[in-house]
């Protein structure tokens, strides 16, 4: 059995509101605490020689962008929960194939937000380590997507899942989605 057939065969599991509670809680720990903190971590690390100037406007664009990379990831995690019975856990996946909110500006806008939310956190350090290890974890991310993840979803929606991938990007969001969808 390949991966992105054993992965849709257990997602097919429905969870208690309280186990996808506490999966997310765990979640939280490592993903909005633990790997920022590990990319701390990584530039005290590195020590001087990957260090680099940042300028003032460039940190504070940064700061932006890691809070809203953040809250579009946290918007994405509500959702999932809270209107498709899911979690980001490919395990604790979401029960029906979301169309709407987040999900309207591209197919992986959890994905999108942590990464912006990321890279943002890597250049506030000013150091090149936390950066490539950033770039290294979304390269990684994105092939699981691609290999895994899009066969996955094909199994478990079908067609429906074939044409909201045809009509909505994969990661970075068309500047159309921002000003609304057709007829809305």
């Amino acid at each position: 059995m390949k991966l992105w057939q054993h992965v849709a065969r257990v997602s097919r599991k429905e969870y208690s509101a309280g186990t996808r509670a506490a999966a997310m809680a765990g979640e939280s720990l490592i993903f909005v605490f633990g790997i920022p903190a590990g990319l701390f971590r990584l530039a005290a690390i590195g020590g001087d020689r990957w260090r680099f100037e940042l300028p003032s406007g460039l940190a504070m664009l940064c700061a932006a962008l890691t809070g809203l990379g953040l809250g579009f990831a946290l918007w994405t995690c509500w959702v999932q929960f809270h209107h498709a019975r899911g979690t980001p856990v490919p395990v604790m996946a979401t029960q029906k194939l979301l169309t709407d909110g987040p999900y309207a500006f591209c197919r992986n806008p959890m994905v999108l937000g942590t990464l912006v939310c990321y890279f943002g956190i890597a250049v506030i350090t000013a150091s090149m380590l936390p950066v490539l290890a950033v770039a290294l974890f979304a390269s990684g991310l994105l092939t699981y997507l691609k290999l895994v993840e899009e066969k996955e979803m094909a199994l478990r929606f079908g067609d429906e899942y074939r044409r909201y991938r045809q009509s909505t990007p994969f990661i970075l969001p068309r500047l159309a989605a921002f000003r609304g969808k057709p007829g809305a």
